[in-house]
């Protein structure tokens, strides 16, 4: 789960790069997670020629919340494993899943009322409403000796040269695109922050050596790309409080379509708890529940 929070971060990050900082994206992360909590709201937006009705009003409806807090008070960069998470996902004012990361266990909850209003889900309600009798409203645990021991039966873990690989890339995606938007003008918020706009045909390019570099071969760029992005960061003084990247590009013959991810930034005393009550999910439980469901 620690990951998921990078993804409001990062859009953070890329607006802090534009404002002609010299810091590395690392290093923007980094100082977004000084303090010892983080919560990132997460929202998606659509628009344009081929989004439908109901596509906006169901992004509309969802939301995403991460909470991080650490168990010993140092910040969230340096608290490695002492630290626990929470993601919810809404829909509407529900909290459709709460799932919680404590200790290396996991916890989750589920509320399902509130899906039957979603349009277009194709679930009927009577098998939504079974289903929430059966799972809404408790609390599932899964210990950190459960998944371990299911990790080891059905996936095979990459080796350390596999993972340093892996990290490697990234890194470079990273500072390919933070090398980008450092070149790119930015204009200054009234409000506190910053924005910018440049071309998709720009980030293709910066990105093609590292693609070139990963394939060992020479990746033709594509040609007559059309497009922008824009990149805003929202800052109070010195703090990120928020971030966006919009997207627009053209929609075949219709006109220009927008997608957009939108975060809100804070460092609230949010704590991150293990629920109390939770049943237990066991392997023997598993077994029971898979010989029921197959008859």
């Amino acid at each position: 789960m620690r990951k998921m929070v990078m993804v409001g971060v990062v859009a953070a990050t890329l607006g802090l790069s534009a404002c002609g900082s010299s810091a590395s994206i690392n290093d923007t992360v980094a100082s977004l997670g000084s303090a010892s909590t983080v919560q990132v709201h997460l929202t998606a937006t659509a628009s344009g020629p081929g989004v439908t009705g109901a596509a906006q009003a169901i992004l509309k409806q969802v939301s995403l919340d991460v909470h991080y807090a650490t168990t010993n008070g140092s910040p969230v960069t340096d608290a490695g494993n002492t630290i626990n998470s929470e993601m919810i996902v809404h829909y509407g004012s529900a909290a459709v899943l709460d799932l919680r990361a404590i200790n290396q266990n996991f916890y989750i909850e589920f509320d399902l009322t509130s899906l039957s209003s979603v349009p277009g889900l194709g679930v009927p309600a009577q098998d939504l409403a079974s289903a929430q009798l059966v799972l809404g409203g408790r609390w599932f645990e899964l210990p950190y000796s459960l998944v371990k021991s299911y990790a080891k039966k059905f996936a095979t873990s990459p080796s350390q040269a596999k993972i340093a690989q892996e990290k490697s890339i990234g890194n470079k995606v990273l500072n390919a695109i933070a090398r980008l938007i450092d070149t790119t003008h930015a204009t200054t918020l009234a409000s506190g922050g910053y924005t910018e706009t440049g071309t998709l045909a720009s980030v293709v390019k910066a990105l093609l050596p590292t693609l070139d570099s990963v394939t060992h071969m020479t990746v033709p760029a594509p040609k007559h790309l059309k497009g922008t992005y824009t990149l805003t960061l929202n800052t109070s003084g010195t703090t990120a409080t928020g971030a966006s990247v919009v997207i627009t590009a053209p929609n075949g013959t219709q006109g220009n379509a927008s997608v957009g991810l939108h975060a809100t930034i804070g460092h609230d005393q949010v704590t991150v708890t293990a629920p109390t009550g939770a049943t237990v999910i066991t392997a023997a439980l598993i077994k029971q529940l898979s010989s029921l469901a197959g008859g």
